[in-house]
């Protein structure tokens, strides 16, 4: 695997951060939260969008009064529509202090990436509906999975095509039930024949993340420990099968730890699941959640960083990776 190209394709004072990745319409769009800092109330969403993945301009932007508008997501619904999913935290002046009022998962959808329509509120305020992905078979639309810290598990929530979305599994993971802590962030890829993997955070215990399978109509899961602490992952599947983790992870370094953004392949052995680390994209200091597409026999990677600033200043920029893929090894 080789980095074939890297660009810098958003850059000012502020903290950009937080990316995802779609090819809609013969388009690139890239869309990320910018705000002052990592956890600040002032976030809002830019979306970005390219024709040939070099050139990119600003196409909308979602913002809110008095609301920190956090991880946002696209995707291609069921309808063929471009989804906004984003998890909004809303506030109100309360003796010159703003106080949190409601956490809400949010999705908007657009015709075009220009504009969107007013944001819905689905799923259950105060569990982080991290991402949504349409999937292919007729039980469900799509398929997302929501966290809550205080409460140690994450639920499998299942959508319509009118992107309303219900409890399918409520303990799908967690400390109770598995034995392994803090479950967060998540993923889900749809295979061809209706499977569905499930990669997911953790943040407790021995950190390692979990692969879940299941096919439809996806009420039984087999979790696979995969040994790696993977932040915010991204999964993509290529057109000859195999599949690619994005993360951010963490590596030892002169007696502490360093977290950078890298790729690895899934495979399967004898035992189980197991990640092969394939390439560390330039990174460093506050950085990854990347967003990740195939298109031209290209893998492209949207991420932040800030390894080109100093780490005690906020500021993080938008980085496109363009990858070749014809020297993969299988595991």
């Amino acid at each position: 695997m080789k980095l074939e190209q890297l660009s810098c394709i958003y850059s000012n004072n502020k903290h950009n951060a937080f990316t995802d990745l779609v090819f809609y319409q013969d388009k690139f769009f890239c869309c990320f939260r910018q705000a002052s800092n990592h956890v600040s109330a002032d976030g809002r969403i830019i979306i970005l969008s390219s024709n040939d993945a070099t050139n990119w301009q600003v196409c909308c932007t979602v913002a809110e009064y008095l609301a920190d508008l956090r991880d946002p997501k696209l995707s291609i619904d069921a309808n063929g529509q471009l989804q906004l999913l984003y998890y909004r935290k809303r506030f109100q002046q309360h003796n010159g202090q703003l106080r949190n009022i409601a956490n809400e998962n949010c999705i908007s959808v657009s015709q075009n990436g220009r504009s969107f329509s007013q944001a819905k509120v689905v799923g259950e305020n105060n569990w982080w509906l991290w991402r949504t992905v349409t999937s292919p078979v007729a039980q469900v639309a799509s398929l997302g999975v929501a966290y809550n810290r205080r409460a140690n598990r994450v639920k499998l929530m299942a959508g319509d095509r009118n992107n309303y979305y219900q409890i399918l599994l409520d303990n799908f993971f967690g400390l109770a039930k598995y034995g392994k802590g803090y479950p967060n962030e998540s993923d889900i890829l749809f295979l061809d024949d209706g499977t569905a993997y499930c990669l997911l955070r953790r943040d407790a215990d021995s950190f390692t993340a979990q692969l879940g399978i299941a096919k439809a109509p996806y009420t039984q899961w087999q979790w696979f420990d995969l040994g790696e602490y993977l932040g915010g992952p991204k999964l993509q599947q290529l057109p000859d099968g195999r599949i690619i983790v994005a993360a951010r992870r963490f590596l030892p370094w002169r007696k502490k730890y360093r977290l950078t953004t890298w790729l690895f392949e899934l495979g399967q052995t004898a035992q189980g699941f197991k990640l092969k680390p394939l390439l560390e994209l330039p990174s460093g200091g506050d950085n990854s959640y990347p967003g990740m597409c195939y298109q031209q026999g290209k893998l492209f990677v949207s991420y932040y960083s800030q390894h080109q600033h100093r780490a005690h200043v906020p500021r993080c920029d938008i980085f496109l990776a363009q990858v070749a893929i014809d020297s993969l090894c299988r595991i």
